[in-house]
């Protein structure tokens, strides 16, 4: 019903702005208010008008992909607009899918308001979907190495290391292994610990 909406933001706060359309003034809710300018006229909000017996709200986007694949994801079973909002704001479509495609639960189970159960249904739900948007490869393997690295420091955190002897630690263990992709995280730790 309402695509979109140009006019003059009057307002930017956490989760929500509020922008003035020929006078009338619409509150917008928004993934991260950081990603529009409140001295920038006019400017363009992409929305979606989400209806419900007890309520009626618009959720808006700095673009129309961003828009879209908020529309995609409130049609995931389990998956509502809020939650909807925080994925897009925590890691974005790109990294999202790439975290669906490689099954990573744990980077999934961070989103506020996704647990281990419902990670389990989204990637059920959205992993053929995403397969057949043509994702980089190579990014997807560059992400499961950051998520690798991330899991490996967070459990030597975990242990009572410092955050930046993890980090090194669990990097120099990774430069010593010749066959990265086939070590598993428990014993990246343990050699981790062993040096």
């Amino acid at each position: 019903m309402i695509s979109s909406l140009t006019g003059k933001l009057e307002l930017i706060e956490p989760g929500f702005i509020v922008i003035n359309v020929n006078g009338i003034g619409y509150s917008v809710n928004v993934p991260s208010s950081d990603k529009f300018d409140i001295n920038k006229y006019p400017q363009t909000i992409y929305t979606y008008f989400y209806v419900r017996e007890d309520r009626m709200l618009l959720y808006g986007f700095p673009g129309k992909e961003e828009r879209d694949f908020f529309r995609m994801l409130i049609d995931t079973p389990g998956i509502g607009p809020k939650i909807a909002l925080n994925i897009i704001s925590d890691l974005g479509p790109e990294r999202f899918q790439i975290a669906v495609l490689s099954e990573n639960y744990t980077l999934l189970n961070n989103i506020p308001g996704i647990g281990l159960k419902l990670a389990k249904k989204i990637v059920l739900e959205l992993k053929e979907k995403f397969k057949k948007l043509k994702i980089d490869q190579e990014t997807i393997a560059q992400e499961e190495k950051k998520d690798f690295i991330y899991e490996g420091v967070e459990a030597l955190k975990g242990l009572g290391y410092s955050e930046r002897e993890a980090r090194q630690k669990i990097i120099r263990t990774l430069e010593n292994i010749p066959d990265q992709n086939s070590i598993k995280i428990e014993d990246l730790i343990k050699e981790a610990l062993k040096k």
